[in-house]
């Protein structure tokens, strides 16, 4: 078994990529998948995963161009992503159904997923992971000429001058979070720079605008086409509802599937993971006794 504070770290090579894998916890016990938000890494879940450890093999993948994971060597797009939860669960787990987790970006991924492979998810757990504001076509006009105008100036990401500068930014994302847990972030999120600062761990060019808008009546569908029981959850103290004009994300999610329950965690934002890792983890424990009892 791996030490829970200690997590084994490998790697996947896929033909434009190769992806930073951590787990924790012993091969033979059940699968617990966990995938991170944007500008997050896998390796940022240690704090759930120490919960987890002793009784699920707890996996959780950089994304490509995110964390230790190395950049896509062509542009990205959001199906790519898919792409890398494939390959990691057949290279981990096989055929073996898993308990999925996402996390915001990655909760948006799993729920696909869950979806498109429904056989390989025995029970799914999205945390703030519930789709996107919906688009209309009236608004391609406007998301084709950004993303012209993107080819031509790259985006780039602003470095930190220093410690005390990232753990700011990570305090405003996360207020409820321990310094521990912060302090441990930092080397998962940066790369220390030649003149002290400090560089995140992420491709610029997942700041770049998709060209094609997201489309939220696709994404329902695949929810739709979810076998496993759904556990939908929410920070008290979030902000995420706020981005979606009078939507209930959570309660409009959850309407698609078959089989779901929701919870709201107090005394935590989107970043929940980094500031109620212990209630995280009871939840995904919940959803995953239902599969292994």
């Amino acid at each position: 078994m791996i030490a829970p504070d200690c997590p084994q770290a490998t790697l996947i090579e896929l033909p434009d990529t190769t992806l930073r894998v951590w787990q924790w916890g012993a091969a033979h016990s059940p699968p617990v998948v966990l995938v991170h938000g944007w500008a997050d890494s896998g390796a940022t879940f240690e704090f759930v995963a120490r919960h987890l450890a002793a009784d699920y093999r707890v996996i959780a993948p950089d994304l490509r161009g995110f964390g230790e994971s190395a950049l896509a060597r062509r542009s990205y797009w959001f199906a790519d992503y898919l792409r890398d939860l494939d390959a990691v669960l057949d290279a981990t787990v096989g055929d073996q159904a898993v308990t999925l987790v996402g996390h915001s970006m990655g909760g948006n991924v799993c729920g696909l997923y869950a979806g498109v492979r429904p056989a390989r998810v025995a029970s799914l757990v999205l945390l703030e992971g519930f789709g996107m504001p919906p688009t209309t076509p009236a608004g391609a006009p406007g998301r084709y000429a950004r993303w012209l105008e993107q080819q031509a100036t790259p985006p780039v990401l602003r470095d930190f001058v220093d410690l005390a500068s990232l753990l700011k930014h990570l305090r405003r994302l996360a207020p409820a979070a321990s310094d521990a847990v912060l302090l441990a972030v930092v080397p998962r999120w940066a790369q220390a720079l030649p003149d002290g600062g400090l560089r995140l761990r992420m491709d610029p060019q997942h700041k770049a605008v998709n060209a094609v808008l997201y489309r939220r009546d696709e994404a329902a569908a695949c929810w739709r086409a979810t076998l496993a029981p759904v556990t939908l959850v929410a920070g008290a103290a979030s902000d995420f509802a706020t981005r979606f004009a009078g939507m209930d994300p959570m309660a409009d999610c959850a309407s698609h599937y078959r089989e779901v329950t929701q919870h709201t965690l107090a005394d935590c934002g989107h970043m929940m993971h980094w500031e109620q890792p212990a209630a995280v983890a009871a939840l995904i424990r919940a959803a995953a006794s239902r599969v292994n009892p």
